[in-house]
């Protein structure tokens, strides 16, 4: 896990990034279809739609974050509620687990992928 990179946006805008990884799950109970890891200012939320551009390529990939999840590091062998003592810990890893939804601007192949993977979403 890497954080306090320093990237700049499209504006010019320098922002804190860190890197966190997106696990699209097509249907409940199968294996994720693919990881991506994206250097990011924050990370998104259950709801929030995520939008991938790639070059040269007409239309995106669409998902709907379903849930996050945070990997923490703790260097103590014992749970803190035992020992009395505070323990500073760090960050292993954000996991964002997507589900593949069709938009107004999706590319064609991933609007016919969604409506497989996804059929309440299609």
């Amino acid at each position: 896990m890497t954080a306090g990179t320093k990237l700049t946006t499209a504006a010019n805008q320098e922002y804190e990034a860190m890197k966190v990884e997106f696990v699209l799950v097509p249907i409940e109970d199968e294996e994720p279809h693919r990881k991506m890891v994206f250097e990011m200012p924050g990370v998104p939320r259950a709801g929030d739609c995520v939008t991938i551009s790639r070059p040269g390529q007409s239309g995106n990939t669409e998902l709907i974050v379903s849930r996050t999840c945070w990997t923490l590091a703790c260097p103590e062998t014992e749970s803190a509620h035992l020992t009395g003592k505070t323990v500073a810990g760090t960050m292993a890893a954000v996991t964002v687990e997507c589900e593949f939804v069709a938009g107004s601007f999706s590319s064609e192949e991933h609007k016919s992928f969604a409506a497989v993977a996804t059929p309440s979403h299609g």
